[in-house]
């Protein structure tokens, strides 16, 4: 009898906090959309933050959100839908797909990482991260983020 009365309260506390859970549409660091895959059960979908850190000569934050279930062509396909504008730029790093997408004043950054595979595979998407830089990165630095090596200038 006791078991089934704890059972029931953690139960109702995990109702009770899913319940809660708001489900993002808007990144609140950027106010970029977030794609639905980053809360499929509809617990909520609060990103990680990221420590604040120095990238060149810019200030650094950042967003982390898991992704669950989705394969990294359908999560790439609708960032390219959702983020009109944008320049895209692929490039496979560490045995894992990378896809990123930043504004012309590189003052923002959202980056699709798959999980590792062999290059040109479909993959699982592993995590999607939203960036902000100010002030902005310098186009190459935009283009090379992520990479070993970091084009500043």
């Amino acid at each position: 009898m006791k078991f089934r009365s704890v059972l029931i309260v953690i139960l109702g506390l995990v109702w009770t906090v899913a319940a809660n859970a708001a489900t993002l549409t808007k990144d609140p660091l950027t106010g970029l959309p977030i794609d639905p895959a980053t809360d499929p059960s509809h617990v909520g979908n609060e990103p990680v933050k990221i420590p604040d850190s120095q990238i060149c000569k810019s200030k650094m934050q950042a967003n982390f959100y898991t992704i669950v279930d989705s394969k990294i062509d359908a999560t790439v396909a609708w960032y390219t839908a959702h983020l009109p504008g944008f320049h895209k730029a692929y490039q496979y790093v560490d045995n894992r797909p990378q896809d990123k997408f930043y504004n012309d004043a590189g003052t923002m950054m959202v980056l699709v990482l798959g999980q590792i595979g062999k290059e040109g595979e479909s993959v699982k998407t592993y995590s999607v991260t939203y960036y902000s830089f100010q002030p902005g990165l310098p186009a190459k630095a935009s283009a090379s983020f992520g990479q070993h090596k970091m084009a500043c200038q």
